[in-house]
């Protein structure tokens, strides 16, 4: 049966004399300050013992009850004074202690509130919470495992309207334990409203310490989409899952959703997880606690809307909700593949908005309080990018989607015939809608037909089949860096690079075809900087788009001021000089149109560059790409490996710094798909 612990209002060595025990060394009691009450004085005449009171000094009563204190009385005091505190005086009493972590507990009213406690010299303690004058009060008895804190766990939506008050509480720890939980006042029939409540802890009745516990408003705040892979609806089902989820970006924000995919309803509002620890959102909304609607904005003319048939879905298992309460974010998975909708399932151009209250019947809210927020169905695609393959290691095969990020798309090369070979790599959707990976194709003949194919889920697939072409790899330069420029067809806005090796970091810089006569005018644009090692698909934006076909060098240049910034413009020459071989820089050149520039490429070699010039057309037009000079710009935009942007301004061009012997290699930048 649960003990009711009187609290005392007085500090140690207050209690009544009634209740005092004598303490000694073999058995000490934990109470706090009782009186010794026995004290015998032999009266000074006629012999008659008397007994009475003492105080805590000793006192010599004399027999008109008067009281003097005595050497001999104060000095028997002192020494069992000495037997309740040890050999060597320390209160033990004073030592056994209960005190809360924080001197108030602030939480939403219906959530959950942790209520910290340390303990000193004792396993157990009381803590009361609430009193009568709040028409609420409940005394726990928790028990430590044995680290000396305990974490009260208090469900403010159930406190007091069960009728097993202990329902309401638990503790965060398994290792510690509820002993015993009693309900002092009348049953409520609704959650504790908003208000402070008393806190008290007590050790063998003695109060060490008091706090308060203060319940607020509740909150709805807003509530946004996003979107997982339609396999991870039976993979993330639970709040750790969804942290790690979205931080590995496998759960993504979007207002356009893939028909089959998961749409995910991130709501931010609080005081109900008290509720959703007592019942699951099924149950909850067959009380008309809560209540979830998705509902189609755009039907057709003289059409009803699509709807979510809530009750349906939910007997199918298509909607989990899952509870976060240390975020105060309660997340509801739908499946758009199984989900129940009403006038039909939702098809691609379909926009809805989804809503999610909070109803008046739960107590939680004084009227119906609701979140919402819009979201697009669209059809599942997925696109292969345009293929060029090299009979080369490193080949890069990319597309694009519609499918959610994290989704697994595999890529597959066939190759029939003679020298045939299947090779299959599995990749997985970025957060921007692009897939890609590579393969080693140095071993395949060139002109070897590939057939390549990517597959994803909810039955999307690309194929299509290209030629290897010969081998574009450039020798690895000493000087340590190395370049890789693919065939490619651009705006006359950018210059990708497949890759770059760079010792020691630095930028890949595009110069005009006069770099090694003018190597500071002839910068037409720069990368950002780059980390030593190799950066895969770097684009570099130019600072004045080119507006005919043109040869232009790309080349790898150092940081030798190592400021992370590229000052070979601005310092005119003097600083982030090139990468050299023994014969010159590391360069790559590449013939390239505003609208379609293709050529033939070829590795660097000693320091004459080797250049192909061949014929293509540019807006309607025919024309042979000839070399042409151009004109350097006072800055220039770069995009690094991760898609970073960056800018470097120059103040123009002074002296030209010539720099030793620059090796150029003209590459085609041409790419086609067959």
């Amino acid at each position: 049966m649960f003990a009711l612990h009187g609290r005392g209002g007085g500090r140690s060595g207050d209690l009544p004399t009634s209740r005092c025990r004598t303490v000694t060394n073999d058995h000490r009691e934990r109470a706090a300050g009782c009186w010794l009450a026995v004290l015998v004085i032999l009266a000074a005449f006629g012999g008659v013992a008397f007994l009475g009171p003492a105080s805590a000094q000793g006192t010599d009563v004399a027999a008109n009850g008067t009281a003097a204190p005595t050497n001999d009385s104060q000095s028997s005091i002192n020494e069992t004074q000495s037997q309740r505190n040890g050999v060597d005086g320390t209160n033990e009493t004073n030592a056994s202690s209960a005190t809360f972590n924080r001197s108030t507990v602030a939480e939403d009213r219906g959530d959950i509130a942790a209520i910290g406690i340390n303990l000193s010299g004792v396993t157990e303690t009381t803590v009361t919470v609430g009193s009568p004058a709040v028409n609420y009060e409940t005394n726990v008895t928790v028990a430590d495992g044995g680290n000396g804190q305990v974490t009260l766990l208090m469900n403010s939506y159930l406190a007091g309207t069960t009728e097993n008050e202990s329902q309401a509480y638990d503790t965060l720890a398994a290792e510690d334990s509820i002993v015993r939980t009693n309900r002092t006042t009348e049953r409520l029939e609704a959650p504790l409203d908003t208000s402070t409540y008393n806190l008290s802890a007590t050790v063998d009745g003695r109060e060490t310490d008091t706090a308060a516990l203060r319940l607020t408003e509740r909150t709805s705040d807003e509530l946004v989409t996003w979107t997982a892979p339609a396999e991870s609806f039976d993979n993330v089902t639970n709040a750790s899952e969804v942290a790690a989820a979205i931080e590995n970006d496998r759960i993504t924000t979007t207002d356009n959703v893939a028909v089959g995919d998961v749409l995910v309803l991130q709501s931010k509002l609080s005081g109900v997880y008290g509720a959703f620890e007592a019942a699951n959102f099924t149950e909850l909304v067959e009380r008309g606690m809560f209540n979830l609607t998705v509902r189609q904005t755009n039907p057709g003319t003289n059409r009803q809307p699509k709807q979510l048939d809530l009750d349906r879905s939910l007997a199918n298992d298509s909607i989990r909700v899952i509870p976060d309460p240390e975020t105060d974010i309660l997340y509801v998975n739908i499946d758009t593949e199984a989900a129940v909708f009403e006038r039909g399932p939702p098809r691609p151009g379909d926009e809805f908005e989804a809503e999610l209250t909070v109803r008046e019947e739960s107590s939680l809210a004084a009227s119906n309080q609701s979140i919402g927020a819009n979201v697009t169905a669209v059809g599942a695609e997925l696109g292969l990018g345009d293929v060029s393959l090299a009979a080369d290691d490193g080949q890069t095969v990319t597309g694009t989607t519609s499918i959610a990020p994290a989704s697994e798309v595999t890529i597959s090369l066939t190759a029939n015939g003679t020298g045939s070979f299947v090779k299959t790599n599995t990749t997985t959707v970025s957060p921007n809608g692009t897939f890609a990976t590579t393969f080693n194709l140095s071993e395949t003949s060139p002109n070897t037909t590939v057939d390549v194919r990517a597959v994803g889920p909810l039955n999307t697939s690309d194929d299509i089949t290209v030629p290897v072409r010969q081998s574009q790899e450039p020798a690895p330069m000493a000087g340590g860096a190395r370049l890789a420029v693919d065939d490619q067809t651009t705006t006359g806005e950018t210059v990708r690079i497949r890759n770059v090796t760079l010792a020691d970091g630095g930028y890949v810089v595009i110069h005009a075809p006069n770099a090694s006569e003018a190597p500071v005018e002839s910068v037409l644009g720069t990368s950002s900087y780059l980390e030593n090692g190799t950066a895969e698909n770097v684009t570099v934006t130019l600072g004045q788009p080119l507006t005919e076909s043109t040869d232009v060098v790309v080349m790898a240049h150092r940081d030798t001021n190592d400021n992370g910034v590229f000052d070979f413009v601005s310092s005119n020459g003097s600083e982030d000089g090139p990468y050299t071989s023994s014969s010159g820089s590391t360069a790559a050149g590449a013939e390239t149109s505003a609208e379609a520039a293709t050529a033939t490429g070829a590795a660097a070699s000693d320091s004459e560059p080797v250049a192909t010039t061949v014929s293509v057309t540019v807006s309607n037009a025919t024309t042979t790409g000839e070399v042409s000079d151009t004109t350097a710009v006072g800055s220039a935009n770069g995009t690094n490996a991760s898609g970073q942007p960056t800018s470097e301004n120059g103040p123009g061009f002074g002296i030209v710094v010539a720099t030793a012997a620059i090796v150029v290699a003209v590459v085609a930048l041409g790419r086609r798909r067959e």
